[in-house]
Order: structure tokens, then sequence, then C-alpha cells
């Protein structure tokens, strides 16, 4: 049973007393350092590497005040065992820093039974040490949730700390920098970014980026995980109280709730002598930097400085996970990045350490590739030129390995490939044609860079290209002189590789084909979810529905029965073909009708705007726009508390990673943005103040749609002309 503590419960009544109160003060001014170190089992790490303590840890820790220093500090250590259980005497250490025996400060060894250690900075008077001992003998509960939400509140504030500074970079010579990189640093630190900046000059995108700081930072459960294993969920208990009508309906991030929850507390046990100031920890190395909200008073009653330790407890690995399908990396390239998401601590945090990528070797000897965490590249940057012999080839497996800090682990696994030349060759069956794509097969496409093409003796021109597996590539041939003899394509690799040339026949001459986009319809075929989601644009397209395109032939063209239309999606892979005997159907010579099952026929990986064309012999139109793929989540159930006053409900269903955010009102006021790959199967989500919620899906981020929570009653279907981007528009009525 647990036990919410009195504290607490007057900072809930206080937080309904001032409903419209503003958020804390910043933490924005520099406090003392104090050096810590921690011993377990022999081997020492710096306060930086250690994100969880264990019984029998030796800790070292002392006051690193500057040499002029001339208000005197009392250095106390306190263990805490839990909030109904206060500690002994003989867990309160001392250290009188303004005395010369002092300046080793104070060495400790974690009791068995110890959960917590708290850190105090008092300034001397009589009988100071009796005072704060009994301060907390006297009230255990405050002091173990105080120092619960201090650690959670120093994790949090390291991620926002790493997100700024990249956001702060100068990169005068990259002004698309931010627009490429902040998806990124979403990503991998689990902050809030407001998309609207990224349309902004790049000029004015950072201070766009950079508004409400303390917002910013989003619920972690890897972080949670590592605070919340001996007292139960403190930041997430504040964060339940924020999200009461009186607490601002969910207003505040983790963070500012976790903040808001320790002023409270501390001011419940303010008294005429001392008042308690917390201090967030900013660790670098074996020193503990303290930022301050306020400033300390040297007259009563006096600031005490509270901070506090890793807490006591077992080890939580961190659960290192590769966003969608593992990827492929090239030995030959200078920064190999392996994308890694489910612990946004690796990059805020040197607990991490040591990492690397290990390679297993085919003599059966493995080979550690030096591995580092980069926010801004959204994953582990791999040096992949070290450590390997010479002459080894490629694919090889290798899984991330490293220390979490005292303790081994080994994380996800990925394929190392080489570049080597006589490896690509076209695919049988593929017949290239100036403006036509072919696909090139058996090399190693992370190894790819760049692919040019050149007819006869003509000069090269840059071929656009994609990835459509690790041994594949699609190449779109230029339009070209196909007169000019046969085709030649170079594919570059990265320097340390030769470029490899491919000769191919020479190609057919294109011709054009003059088509045009004159109706589309969508129809949602899956059985309907007991949660409709209304889709708020006709441009998207449901995974599991089935399009229909009305494509007419132009300017004296017509069809002859041979032609197949193309389709492909933004997400990538090669181009799928539709044909008269398969989802193709030729009305008349003018007329031709497709009927696309995007998930069928992409699959279900696919997402994104959906171009289609129409082929015959060696003639192709141009691409037309048709929509964008977006997978939808199965939703079965949006359960409320029965009192009105709850601000939270539970959202339950598969594939919520699927949502990107929910809010209450269409504006999308205080969204509530959903974990970058979300696994789980259940999520809080706000109470609907009209009976419905307002979601954007990853697919489609800028597009809202409406959640209502009422069953659906059957199919879904929109209909519609193609929207404005469209040519040749024409309305189109789904009679069904």
């Amino acid at each position: 049973m647990r036990f919410l503590s009195v504290p607490l419960i007057l900072f809930a009544a206080l937080m309904s007393a001032r409903a419209a109160s503003a958020d804390p003060a910043p933490f924005d001014l520099a406090g003392p350092t104090l050096r810590v170190t921690v011993t377990h089992q022999g081997v020492t790490l710096p306060i930086a590497k250690v994100p969880q303590l264990g019984p029998g840890d030796t800790i070292a820790v002392r006051a690193d005040l500057p040499p002029d220093q001339s208000a005197r500090y009392l250095l106390v250590a306190a263990f805490l065992r839990g909030s109904t259980n206060p500690p002994p005497d003989k867990w309160f250490h001392k250290s009188e820093t303004w005395k010369k025996k002092a300046r080793d400060g104070l060495t400790l060894t974690v009791p068995a039974d110890a959960q917590q250690v708290v850190l105090f900075l008092a300034p001397e008077t009589g009988g100071d040490f009796p005072t704060l001992r009994n301060a907390v003998q006297g009230r255990p509960g405050a002091f173990v949730r105080a120092a619960q939400d201090l650690a959670q509140a120093s994790l949090d504030r390291s991620r926002l700390d790493a997100y700024l500074a990249a956001i702060r970079k100068a990169a005068p010579g990259d002004p698309d920098r931010l627009a490429r990189i902040t998806p990124l640093l979403a990503r991998s630190l689990q902050v809030r970014i407001n998309h609207d900046c990224l349309a902004r000059m790049p000029s004015l995108q950072a201070a766009c980026l950079l508004q409400n700081q303390e917002s910013l930072v989003l619920n972690d459960g890897h972080s949670n995980a590592i605070t919340d294993a001996v007292a139960g969920p403190g930041a997430d208990l504040a964060l339940q109280l924020s999200a009461t009508p009186q607490g601002g309906l969910g207003y505040y991030s983790p963070y500012i709730a976790a903040i808001r929850d320790i002023i409270g507390i501390f001011s419940s046990i303010h008294t005429a002598k001392y008042q308690y100031i917390p201090a967030l920890a900013t660790l670098e190395g074996d020193a503990m930097k303290l930022v301050l909200n306020a400033p300390p008073s040297f007259h009563n009653p006096k600031s005490v400085l509270v901070t506090a330790l890793p807490i006591v407890a077992p080890v939580h690995i961190p659960p290192l996970q590769i966003p969608g399908e593992a990827p492929s990396l090239c030995m030959q390239a200078p920064r190999p990045v392996v994308p890694m998401t489910g612990a946004p601590l690796i990059y805020s945090t040197q607990y991490a350490h040591d990492l690397s990528l290990r390679v297993r070797l085919p003599d059966g000897r493995t080979a550690d590739l030096p591995a580092t965490p980069d926010a801004e590249a959204g994953g582990l940057v791999i040096d992949a030129g070290a450590a390997l012999p010479s002459g080894v080839d490629g694919p090889l497996d290798a899984t991330v390995h490293g220390m979490w800090g005292f303790q081994p682990f080994d994380g996800p696994t990925v394929r190392l490939q080489s570049a080597g030349a006589g490896r690509w060759r076209l695919e049988p069956g593929e017949e290239p044609s100036a403006g036509g794509t072919v696909l090139l097969r058996g090399g190693a496409a992370s190894c790819v860079t760049a692919v040019t093409a050149r007819f006869g003796s003509a000069a090269p021109v840059a071929a656009h290209w994609r990835k459509s597996g690790p041994d594949a590539i699609a190449v779109t041939l230029p339009e070209g002189d196909a007169k000019g003899g046969a085709l030649t394509l170079q594919l570059s690799a990265p320097s340390a590789a030769e470029p490899e040339k491919l000769v191919l026949a020479a190609p057919r001459a294109s011709a054009r084909l003059d088509v045009s986009l004159i109706a589309r319809n969508v129809r949602q075929t899956d059985a309907a979810t007991p949660i409709a989601i209304h889709l708020g644009s006709d441009t998207e397209i449901p995974g599991g529905a089935t399009l229909t395109l009305s494509l007419r032939a132009d300017k004296g063209a017509r069809f002859t029965g041979q032609e197949a239309v193309e389709v492909v999606a933004a997400s990538g892979g090669a181009p799928a073909r539709l044909t008269p005997s398969s989802g193709l159907t030729i009305v008349d010579d003018r007329i031709v009708v497709a009927t696309i099952r995007p998930a069928r026929l992409l699959g279900p990986s696919a997402f994104g705007a959906i171009k289609v064309r129409v082929v015959r012999d060696g003639a192709a139109s141009d691409w037309l726009p048709a929509g964008t793929l977006v997978r939808l989540p199965a939703l079965r159930a949006l359960q409320c508390p029965a009192d009105p006053a709850a601000a939270t409900c539970t959202l339950t269903g598969d594939g919520l990673f699927l949502i990107d955010a929910l809010a209450t009102t269409a504006g999308f006021d205080h969204a509530i943005a959903v974990p970058a790959g979300f696994p789980g199967q259940t999520i809080d989500v706000p109470r609907p103040i009209d009976g419905n919620l307002y979601l954007r899906l990853h697919d489609a981020p800028d597009v809202i749609n409406r959640l209502a929570a009422e069953p659906a009653s059957g199919p879904a279907s929109v209909s519609s002309a193609p929207p404005p981007n469209l040519p040749g528009a024409a309305q189109k009525v789904d009679p069904n």
C-alpha cells in the first residue's frame, strides 16, 4: 500500500487554492560545487557515471568551495530508509568545510537498508547539525519525496540542457541545420518541439524553439524507473496533481511538476531558523555543480541547500531500441550512425560510458568499434575505421555494448556491410529506359553515397536513387539522349572505397505520356474499431483503405491496354505496379481506373506521400500526387473515471506509437505527445471536453484528426475531388 505524505496533501491543497499561480522560478543561479566519487567492488567512478548506488558502496564527497569563501558551510550527508521509518543517528555525517581537517570531506559506506542519500549545505550556526538531523528524523517522508523529486528533476534538466545546447550551437554556414536536426533531437531526448518554428526563416527558428523551455521536457519511462524504484512514482504523482483542474489541467511538464512538488514540500517544513532551497545537480566528471532557483539567505531564516545523490536500488539497464528496421552500416563510412531510442539519458548524461559496437569477426574473435551518443545524429556515431583487422569483409553482425554505471550491458544488433567492386547487377527482368526506374541488387546499399549516369561519351549527370533493401537500390534513370550509346552507372562509395561502374545496354528512348488525375475516392474497407478516428483531411489515406484513382489521357494520347500504373510512397521501396490483370481497369482509350490497396501493395511499413504514374513501352507520365498514406492505431476503449473532476482517462489499443500527440481542442492547446516508438497498449490521455479528442498521426503530423468516444457504427468512407494541388480535379461521389 502506498501512502500520500502529509506535505503532498498540503501541496495539493496549496495548488487548489492557487490555480492560476505562475510557474516556479527557473533554476538559473549557480550554486556551490561538490566533488563526489563512488567505489563499487573495487572500481571507482566519478558521480557523473553513476546512475544508482548499491549497499556497501563507498561514497567520497567534499565541498569544492573557493579559497576566499567567507560564509562557513556545514556539509551534512543523511541516509534515508523510507517515509515511515526515521533514520538512526549513525546515518548522519557532517563535515565542517572551513576546517583544514575537512578538506578531504566525507567518506561514507551505504548501509544495507538505505534507500536514498540527501546532502545538505547549511550555514554554520549554533546547533546546526542536531537541528538538521531532528528535521529529517521528524519528517522523513518529506525528505524521501524531496530526494526523489530532486533526482528526477535533475535528470529531466539534463535532457533540457542537452536540447538547449544543440539549438544554441552556432552554424553560420548551414542555414538548414535546425530543420534537419530538430526532429532527431526531439526523438533522442524526448522533448516537445513546436513544428511551426521550422516554417519560419532560418534566422528566427532558434529563438522560437527556445520558448517555454521548462515545458519542453516529456515523460521518460526509463529515467522515471531510475528514481521511482524506491519510494514509488514521485514526479508521476506530482504530474497527476498538476493534471487536476485545480493544478492547471496538465499544462505542466513532468519537469515543472517535480519542481512544484519540491517547492510545496519545502514550504511545508519552513521554520523560523531554516528555509530549505532545492538544488539541482549538473554532473560533469566528479563535479556536482548545484543550480538554484532562489538566492540563498544568510539571515534568519537561513537557507539550507538540499540536493540528492542517486537512489540505492537495483540497476535499471537502458532499454535501447532501434526505431524501425535494424539498419545496415557501411564499414568504410566515416561516421555511420546506429539510430537509437528508448533511453534519452544516454544522450544527456555520462551514465552510459565506454560504449562500442562489438563486431563478431569470421574467426570467432570480436572487435570493439568506439561508439559516441549524438542526439543531433539521432543515435550512436561509430568509429568504423578503428579496431577492425585489415582485409575483413562484410557482412558482419555487431551488437551495441557498454557500461551503465558499474554494470555491463548489451543493446541491439546491426549488420556491417563492406563496399566492394563487381557486386552490383541489374535485377533479372529489368529493362532500362530513359526516365524509367531500374532495380540494382547484390552490393551494399549502405555504402552507396551517390549515383551518376552517362549515355555513351556524354557528360555524367546525377541520378535519383533510394535504398530498396540491404542489398538493393532503385535508380531513376535520367531522360538523356538514349541514342548516345550505352548507359553507364557509377555508384559512389565512401572515400575509403573505389566507386563501381556498371555498364547497361543502351536504353530505349523515352516518350512522354500526357496523363492527368481527374478523380479519387478513399474507402475504408477494414472492420471498424470500437473507437473511430475521423480524418481531418481528404488527402489522408488509411493503410487499410482502398484508394481508387481515375486517370485520363490528354493532348491526343490514347490508352492501348498495354499500360501499367506505378505507385510509390515517400517512405521508400521500389515502385509497385498495377496492370490490367491486377488492379488496373481500362475503361476506354481515354480513361483508366486504378484500384490501390496500399497496405497490401506497398507493405505495412509504407507511409507518407503517395505518387502514381502511367508507363507503357518505355514511355512514362509525370508523377502525380495522390495523397498521404497514414497508418492508424486500432483503438479499443477510452475509459474515464466516474468523477467528472478527474482530468485524465485511459486510452487502450494497438499501435499507439502511430499517434504523434493528443489534445482536448482542435487548436491543440496543451497537447500531450506520445513517446516515440511507444510499445504499450494503454496510455493516459486528457479527459475529453466536448466528447472528442484530437490527435495528430505520426505519418501526417501537420493534420489534426478527431477521435470520437462513441463506438463506430460501420466502415468510414471519405469521398472527394483531388485536393487543390492535384491537377484536373473533378468531384466523384461514392454511391456507398
